[in-house]
């Protein structure tokens, strides 16, 4: 495996860590919100630990990876063509999955009384998660057809 493929496979371990570290963290404090007196707050403060670490652990491993990627010259290389077309359209996917999600929480205040709080982290939620997860999947689809 060569380097270029190396730190590929870095990134996207390091982009899933971050998304799904991310997503648990404040997914266990939006439960922890909506269920305060729940028997398992125990539980859903360990995940939210166990997730904000995660989410901080991905974030000094892309500091070591942007220095790999600096210390190898090999940034034009990671970042090609594929690369600009799968994070322009994961940006896409993210904001109509935003502008879905603003929709959605609009409608549901007509039914619903709506903490604030809940909606700003929920937003955040899709705003952080949806493009990286779509940047992994678009990146894993379009470099699977690709000839080798």
């Amino acid at each position: 495996m060569s380097d270029i493929d190396t730190l590929i496979r870095m990134r996207n371990r390091f982009l899933a860590l971050s998304a799904t570290s991310f997503l648990l963290w404040q997914g266990m404090q939006i439960v922890q919100e909506i269920f305060p007196d729940s028997g398992a707050y125990g539980l859903l403060t360990l995940f939210a630990l166990i997730g904000s670490l995660g989410f901080v652990g991905a974030m000094v491993m892309f500091l070591t990876y942007a220095s790999r990627v600096t210390r190898t010259n090999t940034q034009a290389m990671i970042q090609d063509e594929l690369f600009d077309h799968n994070q322009a359209r994961a940006v896409r996917i993210a904001f109509i999955a935003l502008m879905a999600a603003l929709v959605a929480l609009y409608v549901l205040t007509d039914f619903v009384v709506l903490d604030v709080d809940l909606i700003i982290r929920g937003l955040l939620i899709v705003a952080v998660c949806v493009p990286q997860f779509a940047f992994l999947v678009l990146d894993r689809t379009g470099n699977d057809g690709g000839a080798e």
